[in-house]
């Protein structure tokens, strides 16, 4: 029998980094536990929290489960699922679910500062600055050795982050913003956003310039899908960014059709997807996620996911084909954290619970009523 005990450290690490290439964190925790030779021929996690090669690209935490400190998260890219239990998050308030598969914590004691959890190390980035109070906030974390906590309200037209060494959060408000249609203005902001964290610059820099461009690329077509009065606009309409496979997606959502677009800002063009390939995309006022389609067996490629309110039904999922250009009822949603009032009860399907991860938020029940405090606080820029 072979004593894998004795493995050169060479090797070692050549497995510990194909593991890392397919974003398999907990793999990667379980390989540093074979023996005492493994775990001190790899890096620990915990103790590098700033790392990024440590840090999950694409994950998600599904949040289907809040009455227990287990949580639900999928890899995007390999359709698989793995449940952690994390019982830390009995000493902090869960603010939201960040990209890639990071928690963002609140401490429960003032002046409730910000942390950032990595689920499959155990690491812990501690913020200095506390955490504003924003409802179904998106969350992004960006840099290695200053990491940047970043939260993206609903209403978008705002952006807030601090660095760990901040003492509060600052913040950025698209001009104009109060005449600027509040889609165009979440483009604008997210597009800065996912900019910063691919060329690894600071944020505020990418403000400006990358929205300028977005901005110019997409007006014709805002105003070709938005015109109309505001009654249509809020209820029927939607404009989503997405994330997928290294390329910048816009998503008009119209009743019963849906148009994707790619944005090169390097060409000024922004160009019609006609074909998603293998990846599907799941659309949600909170969040987006793009998956391998081929990876997940109840998802179809080439197809857009969404949940619809219906009045007499409750809340459903639909699905739209790019290629037949034709939208169907895929059945009911999970339209709830609380299983007492869900359309759909469990067991559910991999549909069900994408569309949960970007319809529902990741927050706390009660948690902003412990952050009222914060609701006068004023968070300017330069501070």
């Amino acid at each position: 029998m072979a004593n894998w005990s004795s493995l050169p450290s060479y090797l070692v690490n050549r497995i510990a980094d194909r593991i890392l290439a397919t974003d398999d964190l907990d793999y990667y925790m379980d390989l540093r536990t074979v023996c005492r030779g493994w775990r001190s021929s790899t890096a620990d996690p915990k103790s590098r929290p700033r790392d990024t090669r440590f840090r999950p690209r694409q994950w998600a935490m599904l949040d289907e489960v809040h009455q227990s400190d287990a949580r639900l998260f999928v890899n995007a890219g390999t359709g698989r699922f793995v449940r952690r239990d994390l019982p830390l998050l009995r000493r902090y308030n869960v603010v939201a679910s960040a990209a890639g598969g990071l928690v963002v914590l609140a401490e429960r004691s003032f002046p409730h500062a910000a942390r950032v959890l990595n689920p499959f190390a155990g690491a812990m980035i501690s913020f200095g600055a506390p955490v504003p109070c924003l409802c179904d906030a998106a969350a992004h974390v960006i840099g290695g050795s200053l990491p940047t906590l970043i939260l993206l309200p609903n209403d978008s037209r705002t952006v807030y982050w601090a660095n760990s060494g901040s003492k509060r959060f600052r913040h950025y408000k698209r001009p104009h913003a109060a005449r600027m249609q509040r889609p165009l203005a979440r483009l604008a902001n997210e597009c800065s956003v996912y900019a910063a964290a691919r060329e690894g610059g600071p944020l505020e820099s990418f403000f400006v310039p990358v929205a300028s461009k977005v901005l110019d690329l997409a007006a014709t077509h805002f105003a070709k899908y938005f015109t109309g009065s505001a009654v249509g606009l809020a209820g029927k309409k939607r404009c989503y960014h997405v994330e997928s496979a290294g390329e910048m997606l816009v998503v008009f959502k119209l009743p019963r059709r849906v148009d994707v677009f790619k944005i090169d800002t390097g060409r000024g063009l922004l160009e019609r997807v006609n074909n998603l390939g293998s990846r599907a995309l799941f659309l949600g006022d909170c969040k987006c996620l793009s998956v391998d389609a081929d990876k997940f067996a109840s998802v179809e490629a080439n197809c857009i996911y969404y949940v619809v309110e219906e009045l007499s039904y409750g809340f459903d999922v639909f699905v739209y084909s790019l290629k037949d250009r034709t939208e169907v009822r895929a059945g009911p949603a999970i339209d709830s954290i609380y299983p007492n009032t869900l359309s759909a009860g469990p067991p559910f399907s991999e549909v069900q619970l994408l569309c949960c991860y970007t319809y529902e938020n990741g927050l706390t029940p009660g948690f902003f009523g412990e952050l009222a405090w914060l609701a006068s606080e004023v968070f300017e820029l330069g501070h």
